[in-house]
């Protein structure tokens, strides 16, 4: 009897080890779908500041702030652009007019003298350039104009000089392609390409580059041209987990490839890009046979978007390799490739079969002593903690008895019941999505953290200090509660983390610890819906008479460290870095402008075209050398209503300030002069007036004060 239950108990713990290892292959997948997910997030975060770029030029030319007639004000928009975006190479508008398509769909130009304004970086050893090329024409023939300036130089420091005979600009497939009906106004990627703007250099100083190109109209409706912009391909290189790692404790292998198995991003650094047919792609020089095998599997060539996810197993010289590969969108059917050696997941899984086996032969001899009366009785005893385990796995900490027939196992029981009272304790001091992923990974925190790509939420009462100074502490703490609580919910709703509680001010963040891929979109959501709620809250019968309450909010997104920071001994889960600061300093300038809520490009370019926005300026936070372009989150799309017309009124008005016309911008403001950005500009302008900038004056607010 002792003997089979010894063979029933090995079979069932083999059985048990099958299990865990489909269980852990499984989870693997998730966890190679998770990088590679990460990979996309960032990718498309990279792409979007050419998108954002495209954007912000088409939505200048319908507003009307930016007229596609004027060549010098659309140079000064791209110029300012590829200053702001070091990830960005160029930037073009090519200027045409047409009202109808032909037969094949290309469009008919109107009669006219269509031209070109191209802004570009010039990168070299030493050197760091912005210049200007102008494609225009003259006496039938195209001829080309170009602004060298030096390294920081002011956007007219330089003159143009001729360089020569150009092609028509409104002949290239950029152009071509996107004006036609097949494409009707959407935004156009490229797969990498050598830029048009280095055709006279030879091929190994060419850049290669990715764009976006898109057909733009005027504020009429009418076609105005096409813009396109420039992403340099290096910066795919860039992204966090590309390349091949192979190393003892990080056997991964990343890489971006297309369709065919061609890579995209460079295994090693001297790998060199050459062309394949009309391709370009990455020609490694030393694959790993993991990657080489993972290029030419079956799985990477059934991609599609209908089925956007693939994986695959292979052996390479006796060793098992799991492959993940992810679609990329708005990519030429590119895809994020993660590849892991089978025994990373499963080598413990295997050390633990070893364990047991020893553990089994004294368990038996045990068995042979003890009887079989007590080996029922552990085996209960056993199946209690193992159940009460279980349900602390998947985060059930309700009380459960305590009672077992065995003293050891009524102790082990306790201290599970004393774990998930602590358990339940720390969820209400630190955010509850923490605690679940510090107890699944099953470890201690540690001083330290990762970069993250995060949104984060600054808030804070105007003229709280007088509100606490007329009221009791007890009254005081009521109060605060109510309006905290409301405050935590519309965060915890909008899938966010509080982070911490200063005094009526509240930090918060998403996409940490756990991922939120529309982060940004949240972050907006939540302070939208903080003002709703603190405004039923503030009408309610338990608030009283308090009084309304306003509130301030900064917003913005970047990669900040976020984790475990103090002492050994006292530790915080917060965000640390530039952003948060700048996030901060946002919430404090709204004082300034008489705002609600301020929100970064960083969260504009984001979420696109789900909420609405107004340009208030570009300022230079306090500490901090480098302008932002700081906007106005006036609510959710379609939520701007009779503001929209303030809104086109005082963006003109920026614009016109940005150029230094503080005489017409005080005019376009005269009629929104209660607006608060509006009697800041106003400020502004009259001492502009009466003290006119430099000349190197770029419009920039530095902001004093936090």
């Amino acid at each position: 009897m002792v003997l089979s239950v010894t063979i029933l108990v090995g079979a069932t713990f083999y059985g048990f080890i099958e299990i865990s290892r489909r269980a852990i292959l499984e989870r693997s997948l998730e966890l190679r779908d998770e990088e590679a997910r990460r990979i996309e997030e960032r990718l498309s975060s990279d792409l979007g500041v050419a998108k954002a770029t495209v954007d912000d030029v088409e939505r200048a030319l319908r507003l009307e702030t930016l007229a596609p007639d004027d060549s010098l004000a659309v140079e000064a928009r791209l110029f300012s652009s590829i200053v702001d975006n070091p990830a960005l190479s160029d930037a073009t508008f090519t200027r045409a007019s047409w009202h109808q398509y032909d037969a094949q769909g290309a469009a008919q130009l109107d009669p006219g003298n269509p031209w070109q304004i191209a802004v570009f970086r010039i990168r070299r050893e030493g050197e760091d350039r912005v210049d200007t090329r102008r494609v225009s024409l003259e006496a039938g023939r195209f001829v080309a104009d170009v602004r060298e300036r030096a390294s920081g130089e002011a956007f007219l420091a330089a003159k143009f000089r001729r360089e020569g005979e150009a092609p028509d600009p409104t002949a290239h497939p950029t152009f071509e392609t996107t004006a036609s009906s097949a494409v009707a106004g959407a935004a156009l990627w490229s797969d990498l390409a050598y830029s048009e703007l280095d055709a006279r250099l030879p091929p190994s100083e060419r850049r290669v580059i990715m764009s976006v190109q898109k057909a733009v109209q005027d504020a009429s409706g009418h076609f105005a041209g096409v813009i396109r912009v420039g992403l340099l391909a290096a910066t795919i290189d860039t992204l966090s987990g590309l390349g091949v790692a192979g190393r003892a404790d990080d056997p991964r292998f990343v890489f971006l490839c297309d369709a065919q198995g061609r890579l995209v991003s460079r295994l090693d650094g001297s790998d060199p890009i050459v062309a394949f047919g009309d391709d370009l792609r990455v020609q490694a020089k030393h694959p790993e046979p993991a990657v080489a095998a993972a290029l030419s599997s079956a799985a990477l060539r059934q991609l599609s978007s209908d089925r956007p996810k693939q994986g695959e197993t292979f052996d390479i010289d006796g060793k098992r390799y799991l492959a993940s590969f992810l679609l990329l969108p708005k990519t030429q059917d590119w895809a994020v490739g993660v590849v892991v050696p089978e025994a990373h997941y499963t080598r413990d899984l295997y050390a633990l079969r070893a364990r047991f086996l020893l553990a089994l032969l004294v368990v038996t001899a045990l068995v042979l002593i003890g009887g079989v009366v007590v080996l029922r009785e552990v085996v209960r005893g056993l199946g209690r903690i193992t159940s009460e385990t279980s349900r602390m796995r998947s985060f059930d900490f309700a009380p459960s008895s305590t009672r077992a027939a065995f003293r050891d196992v009524s102790e082990v029981v306790d201290g599970l019941e004393r774990a998930k009272t602590a358990m339940r304790a720390l969820g209400k001091y630190v955010p509850v999505d923490l605690v679940r992923t510090l107890y699944a990974s099953n470890r201690e925190p540690s001083l330290g953290g990762d970069l993250h790509d995060i949104s984060m939420m600054f808030t804070d009462i105007r003229g709280f200090t007088d509100l606490s100074e007329r009221m009791s502490p007890d009254a005081l703490a009521n109060t605060l509660g109510q309006y905290l609580k409301v405050m935590t919910r519309c965060v915890v709703e909008n899938k966010g983390t509080v982070d911490k509680f200063i005094g009526d001010a509240v930090m918060a963040f998403w996409n940490a610890p756990t991922a939120v891929p529309d982060h940004s979109r949240r972050a907006c959501a939540a302070v939208l819906g903080c003002i709703r709620a603190t405004g039923a809250l503030y009408s309610s019968a338990e608030w009283g008479d308090v009084g309304p309450l306003f509130t301030r909010f900064g917003l913005h997104r970047d990669r900040v460290m976020v984790g475990h920071f103090g002492s050994p001994d006292r530790l915080s889960y917060t965000a640390l870095g530039d952003g948060v600061n700048l996030a901060s300093r946002l919430e404090g300038l709204c004082k300034q402008y008489g705002v609600a809520a301020l929100a970064s490009e960083a969260i504009v370019s984001a979420v696109g075209r789900d909420f609405e926005f107004r340009f208030v300026d570009k300022v230079a936070v306090k500490g901090k050398k480098e302008a932002v372009r700081v906007y106005e989150l006036l609510g959710a799309h379609g939520e701007c209503g009779d503001r929209k017309e303030l809104v086109i009124t005082y963006e003109r008005a920026l614009e016109a300030y940005l150029r230094r016309d503080f005489r017409g911008a005080l005019d376009d403001l005269q009629p929104i002069a209660d607006d608060g950005p509006s009697r800041t500009l106003i400020e502004r302008c009259k001492w502009m007036l009466d003290h006119p900038p430099a000349a190197e004056w770029d419009g920039v607010y530095v902001a004093t004060s936090k």
